[in-house]
């Protein structure tokens, strides 16, 4: 019997439940954890977790060669929401780094922290989220002001590059604000993922600052396109 029978007569039999959850390849499973915990409910819209919270790992999946200094150098931090005085003007994280401003580089994210804030940023998983056949990968952007106030982690969707050149745009799947210890969650629907302006190939797309408070929870989707099976699947708990 085939794998992919196997998986369909388990589904059947009832002794499987993560046939119909599609796989996702977990770089930091540190901050994975973190992002099921704050945005569960639209990772299971997704289908890229179960409904017990697990996931099934990508068997297909092939690690980039250093994810942090990609980021840290040809992703532009202007998803940032622009309020609380900071201004984004720079094309790179990199360009934030300036003289009196520590840097912490990571083979899977950074750390830039000044007098004014501190941005955390990591790689944490790569995935489908959108259904076009094309993965994309998920960055989580933690920033906390140095002087009190709302602490932000935008969990962002990234085209992997096609080439050691190409600059990296990053469209905003979520927002998981805190004020002290009330949280929320704002996500938007992230039906297309923008590449970076300076790619010919990309299509326009309007992109709107993802406003907390105007962005309600997503539900589940009640038609979900049909799923794209590959043999052998392994569910893994997190």
């Amino acid at each position: 019997m085939s794998v992919f029978r196997l998986c369909a007569a388990l589904c059947l039999s009832g002794l499987l439940f993560g046939c119909a959850t599609r796989p996702v390849a977990v770089v930091e499973k540190e901050h994975f954890v973190l992002m099921t915990k704050s945005m569960g409910k639209e990772l299971q819209a997704r289908r890229l977790l179960d409904k017990d919270g697990s996931y099934v790992p990508s068997l297909s999946f092939v690690a980039f060669r250093d994810y942090g200094g990609a980021i840290f150098n040809r992703l532009s931090p202007e998803f940032i929401l622009r309020d609380a005085g900071f201004v984004y003007p720079e094309t790179t994280f990199s360009a934030l780094a300036r003289p009196g401003t520590r840097v912490d580089k990571r083979p899977n994210g950074f750390t830039i922290e000044d007098v004014m804030r501190k941005i955390d940023v990591n790689m944490v998983a790569v995935a489908d989220w959108n259904y076009d056949g094309e993965n994309e990968w998920i960055v989580s952007c933690l920033v906390e002001p140095k002087r009190g106030g709302r602490t932000r982690t935008y969990y962002v969707l990234v085209p992997p590059p096609r080439n050691d050149k190409e600059p990296l745009s990053g469209t905003v799947a979520a927002v998981y604000e805190c004020f002290g210890l009330a949280c929320n969650i704002y996500v938007r629907d992230s039906r297309v993922i923008e590449r970076a302006a300076a790619n010919p190939l990309a299509p326009p797309t309007v992109v709107q600052d993802l406003v907390p408070g105007l962005q309600p929870v997503t539900e589940p989707p009640k038609k979900l396109p049909p799923d794209k099976r590959s043999g052998g699947v392994e569910e893994r708990a997190l």
